[in-house]
């Protein structure tokens, strides 16, 4: 518990940055790039993501699993290590030719082509990236430091060179050149950990099929988490203002959904190495500690937007980004959904072996996002897509959760009747941040009041009812500074002592 809450500030830092730095930018940004702007980067990402997710193509979830196994002996970690990176490159290098060969050849549109072809620098960056190897081992605090120096760059980039809205092209290269800074800064580390091995001892087929396994439901996931946006850019009447206000209202959500899933890239390969040591039980704490910890923080969330999302947009996003507002309530499911997606496929499923029921759940979900996408894209545009992606997201969860439960290795029952204490407190700050925001005109100031008002009654309630979960995380922050204050206590105490001896050795020297 001591290393996960550990390994839990490391990551937590790191993804705090991920939503301090868009929280900065995003109001800069969105007041000089426009909706058209943003829905032009939004289209162009979607398309280069196509090709991020094939070059790719599993390894990143795979290698970190494979890693987690294999960290106790140096010659096989190191030996997975180049297997992966190989074939990482390989991939990588077939999809950036592809890439370039379709840009310069039929292409995706005048003025796409362009932002496209930038972008194209992250899809270079899937070869140099190994924070895979980091993940595995547990080491999120050089993950931590590598995204915070990272984001820097990309922040002082975009405040320095982005100036109006020509400059959109400028955006998109500072965003790209942070990414492949970060995969650099992690290799020097790198070459530290690991040991040189024979070419003739590599084995690059055996990673082949189960990575692939792992890949399918991450293809799924981006049919309906970023085909959005490509099918806006298709099918909407007014479709860069459509994908703009959807760019925003996406990233926003996502944003707020880090404080849920934070947890899941820390549990996956604990999870791993606690089922390699048949350690059933830590695994089963291990997915009651985030489903409790999803219901904590997703439930007031998805209250906190609902009531704030036009408060929120209003100082936020600034002028036009009307549809913003509707978007971020509908899409305030995923953060239960999604949570619970991440538990059940990523930090239950993959551990065991079991990916094809995350392939199947996000299969079936991604089929019914794209047929769906036909009729409400059209008719209600951006509004349409939000609607989909959320039923799609409740689809994973609730199929997954299926699984779960014919499983039997953890009680679906437990995880279900835990979430009423969480309920209760939702409903108590809904019910007071409901009038407050009522009353209060929409500024950052009064979102700033609401919000911590809302929070103060929520955690409150739950300290109130003795909630277990809650005090045993307070317990362990606790325990953790008392523990450190006891052992600078002791430290203190022997210097103190050494001190003392090393006097009184004087003292007989003189007498002497």
């Amino acid at each position: 518990m001591k290393k996960l809450l550990k390994n839990y500030i490391y990551n937590f830092i790191s993804q705090i940055l991920t939503l301090i730095v868009p929280l900065l930018t995003t109001p800069y940004v969105s007041r000089i790039l426009h909706e058209e702007g943003i829905g032009k980067y939004s289209y162009s990402f979607s398309i280069i993501t196509y090709f991020i997710l094939f070059a790719n193509l599993g390894f990143t979830i795979y290698g970190q699993r494979e890693i987690a196994k294999n960290r106790d002996e140096q010659e096989k970690l190191s030996r997975t290590f180049f297997e992966i990176l190989i074939l990482k490159t390989i991939s990588t290098l077939i999809s950036t030719i592809v890439l370039i060969s379709l840009i310069f050849t039929i292409g995706f549109g005048e003025k796409y082509n362009t932002l496209i072809l930038i972008l194209g620098i992250q899809l270079i960056s899937c070869a140099f990236d190994i924070q895979f190897l980091f993940q595995g081992i547990e080491d999120f605090k050089s993950i931590a430091i590598r995204s915070i120096l990272a984001k820097i760059i990309g922040l002082v980039g975009i405040f320095a060179f982005v100036k109006k809205e020509n400059d959109l092209w400028i955006y998109v290269l500072c965003l790209s050149i942070s990414v492949i800074v970060s995969t650099v800064l992690m290799w020097p580390r790198a070459i530290k950990m690991v040991r040189k091995v024979s070419l003739k001892s590599l084995n690059l087929k055996q990673h082949i099929i189960p990575s692939l396994l792992i890949f399918l439901p991450t293809l799924a996931i981006t049919i309906y988490s970023v085909l959005d946006r490509t099918m806006i850019g298709l099918l909407a009447s007014n479709p860069d203002y459509e994908n703009g206000c959807y760019e925003q209202a996406y990233k926003m959500n996502s944003i707020i959904l880090i404080l849920v899933t934070i947890i899941s890239p820390i549990m996956l390969p604990r999870n791993v190495y606690e089922y390699s040591k048949n350690n059933i039980e830590a695994l089963k704490n291990n997915i009651y500690y985030a489903s409790n910890y999803v219901w904590m923080i997703g439930l007031p969330l998805i209250a906190g937007v609902c009531v704030l999302g036009a408060n929120l947009s209003s100082w936020f996003f600034g002028d036009g980004y009307l549809e913003v507002p509707l978007l971020l309530m509908i899409m305030s499911i995923r953060f239960v959904s999604s949570g619970f997606s991440e538990i059940f496929g990523t930090q239950l499923f993959i551990p065991i072996g079991k990916e094809k029921y995350l392939t199947f759940s996000v299969v079936v979900a991604a089929l019914v996002n794209f047929g769906l996408n036909f009729i409400f894209i059209p008719w209600l545009g951006a509004t349409g897509a939000a609607i989909t992606t959320a039923i799609a997201e409740v689809i994973v969860a609730f199929m997954e959760a299926i699984f779960v439960y014919r499983m039997k290795i953890v009680s679906l029952r437990k995880i279900l009747l835990s979430s009423w204490q969480y309920i209760l407190g939702t409903i108590l700050m809904f019910t007071a941040i409901f009038f407050l925001n009522k009353y209060l005109s929409y500024s950052i100031l009064s979102f700033i009041i609401i919000t911590i008002i809302g929070g103060i009654i929520y955690f409150a309630f739950l300290l109130i009812i003795k909630n277990n979960f809650l005090l045993l995380l307070i317990n362990k922050v606790l325990k953790k500074n008392i523990n450190t204050n006891l052992n600078n206590q002791k430290e203190d105490k022997a210097v103190a002592i050494l001190i003392e001896l090393s006097e009184h050795e004087k003292e007989n020297k003189c007498k002497k």
